[in-house]
């Protein structure tokens, strides 16, 4: 069962690499994206939209790379066995806060691009699973520690 696990978590590390290499991609040709979000999905060729949907690009990229960095570190904790620690619901909480500032971006994005709104939805809704794991691993550890006391 270990070596199952510890091949998932292999694995699941290679794939989050991968997602932080798509966004340095996205960071190469965001300004290409968001000209194209905002002639052909919004229907607006001014400069001022296009700039709204490339900041929102820029900066939520930003927050992506946060939240990227802290699910591979998690799971590097994991991968040496430490799962239930404080290290662990602090990585959680950067990455809920991090899926918070994505939604925002993509708020921001919505006063050109309506679809944007979705992406906001999307975001928040994955920091509420986050939230709640995070809430699951502070009970587990504090289970942890009673149960070190009564030994």
């Amino acid at each position: 069962m270990e070596k199952t696990n510890n091949t998932i978590i292999r694995w699941t590390k290679i794939a989050t690499a991968l997602f932080i290499a798509l966004v340095m991609v996205m960071d190469a040709v965001a300004l290409i994206v968001a000209k194209y979000i905002s002639y052909v999905w919004a229907l607006k060729t001014d400069n001022l939209s296009v700039g709204i949907i490339a900041g929102s690009i820029y900066v939520g990229t930003i927050a992506g790379y946060v939240i990227l960095v802290s699910v591979y570190k998690l799971l590097s904790n994991m991968e040496k066995d430490q799962v239930f620690e404080k290290k662990n619901t602090k990585l959680m909480s950067v990455m809920v806060w991090g899926l918070i500032g994505a939604g925002v971006c993509a708020i921001v994005g919505g006063f050109v691009w309506e679809g944007s709104f979705c992406l906001t939805i999307a975001a928040w809704f994955m920091a509420l699973i986050v939230l709640s794991v995070k809430v699951v691993f502070d009970k587990a550890i504090d289970m942890k520690a009673e149960l070190d006391l009564t030994i």
